[in-house]
């Protein structure tokens, strides 16, 4: 990984040096607060499914775990595309470096 920083890297005209890197950790962090917003929503959603008193009851009983169930779907399918990028970035610096040492 090199030195430069975030904002060196966003004008590096050249797109020799990568920005996303530097940011995987924010990047992650923003999609697990948008996870958890989107079970809060299919919470309050099952909640207003329903009717009065057992209704709401009953939208909330089914509601938690279809929220936490939507929740972690969505955290696993989020993790699994960050891996990804995180491998081709990887990929890219690998590459660099062998095309370095071997001199072509």
């Amino acid at each position: 990984m090199d030195s430069r920083g975030v904002i060196s890297s966003l004008f590096d005209l050249s797109f020799t040096h990568f920005i996303a890197p530097k940011l995987w950790k924010f990047l992650y962090a923003l999609l697990l607060v948008a996870c958890g917003l989107g079970g809060i929503m299919v919470l309050i959603t099952m909640m207003g499914i329903g009717s009065g008193f057992f209704g709401k009851m009953g939208g909330l009983i089914i509601g938690i775990p279809v929220a936490g169930l939507a929740f972690l779907l969505a955290a696993m399918y989020f993790r699994v595309m960050m891996e990804i990028l995180i491998v081709v970035f990887r990929g890219v610096e690998y590459l660099r470096e062998i095309n370095e040492k071997t001199g072509t």
